[in-house]
């Protein structure tokens, strides 16, 4: 197997991987941690301004459709967190994201990635498919993925820093706690 082989094997393998942690932490009780969220924050940060640059140099019609994706994918990020349940216990701080809307967005984006990778196996030039690197509607989704991670993660980590003396969460109205019992002590 020569090494034209293997990288091809190599990046698919890597890129199921990252799909399985993405749809993992959409489900199921997760552990606030700060140190990841901002990881996470400056990646996402630096994706998009990569993004936005290149934009600027290639196609117009790009940049607007990762706007419009990053403003939609922002007010998916609020609805989001409303819908997130918070919970402090005794191991720490635990939150619940809402799986609906991170699973769809994942599948989203990787049904539209696979999509134009099959489409642009067989591009030419005189393809009714935009070029490569230059699809509006991947951009939007893009946008839209990156809109509602960088909104989300935001507020993930300013509520784990949002904590009163004594070490306990302290919830907004309308915020749920998984741990009823403990607000009846």
């Amino acid at each position: 197997m020569s090494l034209a082989h293997f990288v091809p094997i190599l990046v698919a393998g890597l890129f199921a991987w990252r799909i399985y942690r993405r749809v993992r932490r959409n489900i199921g009780r997760q552990k606030l941690q700060p140190r990841r969220t901002v990881t996470s924050l400056v990646i996402l940060s630096i994706f998009c301004a990569l993004i936005v640059a290149a934009s600027f140099l290639q196609n117009i019609n790009v940049l607007f459709a990762f706007g419009g994706g990053l403003v939609s994918g922002a007010a998916l990020g609020f609805v989001g967190l409303k819908l997130t349940k918070f919970e402090t216990t005794d191991e720490g701080h635990f939150y619940k994201p809402n799986a609906h809307i991170g699973v769809a967005l994942s599948l989203l984006l990787i049904g539209r990635m696979a999509y134009r990778f099959w489409v642009l196996q067989n591009y030419t030039p005189d393809s009714p498919h935009p070029p490569p690197m230059q699809s509006p509607l991947t951009y939007f989704i893009v946008g839209l993925t990156f809109g509602y991670y960088l909104v989300y993660q935001t507020g993930l980590f300013i509520h784990s820093r949002d904590k009163d003396e004594s070490g306990q969460k302290s919830f907004a109205p309308g915020d749920s706690n998984l741990d009823s019992s403990r607000d009846r002590s």
